[in-house]
């Protein structure tokens, strides 16, 4: 999923994600092979029944966002045997963005970690509209996204196959979204390094 996809949704869906509307899109998807089963979910999406779900998004609105310093803490120096290569911080959205790129010393493999700060109102529509809709699966000749346990909460596996790319994306202390993509390492590098990550907020 990459950065450029992620910055031209957020600000078209904002407004409608922070009406506290509740609404569920299930188009069908025709189109050569592909094949999308949606279900709508509106008891269970991280564990909590739906109210409680919309109550603890509406408490994210009022949190104090994360500092930079507090983001570029979550982003170590090396991840499963990986360096660092490149990271960046910043709150232009409306909302913290934490990224970082690991490679391999032969660069033949490489994990990106892309971490949200869910708060505020865009924060929260950030949120909303990358995860807690979120209840499907999709698979087609080019690879696949599905809804997956991952540590006891729902999170969002994906696999691209022309990049031979896995993801899953994932919430992580009651604020943050996490998204770790791997080239070239399988799926469960993917898992050992978002397990790595130090998520705890202080």
């Amino acid at each position: 999923m990459k950065k450029l996809i992620f910055t031209l949704f957020a600000f078209t869906l904002i407004l409608a994600a922070c009406n506290n509307k509740s609404s569920e899109n299930n188009e069908p998807t025709n189109g050569g092979d592909k094949e999308t089963v949606t279900t709508p979910n509106t008891s269970t999406e991280t564990g909590l029944p739906g109210a409680d779900m919309a109550k603890k998004m509406e408490e994210m609105k009022n949190l104090p966002a994360l500092s930079t310093d507090q983001l570029k803490a979550m982003l170590p120096e090396t991840m499963i045997g990986m360096k660092r290569s490149k990271f960046s911080v910043n709150s232009g959205m409306g909302y913290g963005i934490a990224e970082a790129t690991y490679k391999t010393e032969d660069n033949s493999k490489n994990i990106q970690v892309t971490i949200y700060d869910c708060v505020g109102a865009a924060g929260v529509a950030w949120y909303s509209m990358m995860y807690w809709g979120m209840n499907m699966e999709q698979e087609d000749e080019n690879g696949y996204k599905k809804s997956v346990t991952f540590n006891g909460s729902k999170a969002i596996e994906s696999f691209e196959k022309n990049s031979n790319q896995y993801g899953l994306m994932f919430p992580a202390s009651d604020r943050l979204l996490v998204n770790v993509e791997g080239d070239n390492t399988g799926l469960d590098e993917v898992k050992q390094a978002a397990n790595s990550l130090n998520l705890k907020i202080n």
